[in-house]
């Protein structure tokens, strides 16, 4: 079995190899995201929502802007980064993918120790050498950072500039059902109501199932 310590190792090193020009600042904000979600970002759900729908429009309205592959990047502990980018072609609504982004942050409360012994694990891969930022300007960072109280970051500019990320932390469950919920999604769009009925074997997951879209739609179970 795969310790916490070594799994978001393998989170890390994956997102330095796909996104080369990661600097500190970006490897801090995904130890942050994989122990808090995206908690501090939700105040409202409408309020939520009315800045997904602005995100989301900028992006529309931004032809030239590259694509990505997927609509998720994994980034650990069970939780995702949703690519707005790459939703547009699926048919997804946009009050679905917040809801998933608001229900995660409700459930994902993250605790401050394990934050700190992720930075740790972040410094381990450092010291290795296994990412290409050097030890002392971690500390140099962490000890500005700590000195903050530890508080919710942004991306680099050199990060913003290159890849120009646009996403939702969601959790991955929201991933592995996510052609369900884009099919009821379609459904909804040429009818007031929406019947579904989940079979399948006992134990395998159909109570979980049915809470989730219970959260997810607001709906009767």
């Amino acid at each position: 079995m795969i310790s916490d310590g070594d799994q978001l190792q393998e989170v890390l090193l994956w997102h330095q190899q796909r996104y080369p020009r990661m600097q500190i600042q970006d490897l801090v904000k995904l130890a942050y995201q994989n122990e808090f979600a995206g908690g501090h970002m939700i105040a409202d759900a409408a309020i939520s929502l009315q800045r997904l729908r602005a995100e989301f429009q900028a992006i529309a309205g931004n032809c030239s802007g590259e694509k990505p592959d997927e609509v998720f990047v994994g980034i650990g502990n069970g939780l995702c980064r949703l690519q707005l980018a790459a939703i547009e072609s699926t048919g997804i609504h946009l009050t679905t993918v917040n809801q998933f982004f608001v229900n995660t942050a409700r459930s994902r409360r993250g605790d401050l120790t394990s934050f700190e012994h992720k930075l740790e694990v972040l410094r381990a891969c450092c010291q290795a050498g296994s990412l290409p930022h050097s030890p002392a300007d971690l500390d140099a960072f962490l000890l500005a950072y700590r000195a903050q109280g530890y508080p919710a970051i942004s991306h680099s500019a050199v990060y913003r500039d290159h890849y120009k990320p646009a996403y939702r932390v969601v959790d991955s469950v929201c991933r592995d059902h996510f052609a369900l919920f884009c099919r009821i999604d379609a459904l909804l769009e040429s009818q007031d109501t929406v019947c579904i009925a989940i079979d399948s074997p006992s134990g395998s997951g159909k109570s979980g199932l049915s809470a989730l879209l219970g959260q997810v739609y607001d709906c009767n179970l």
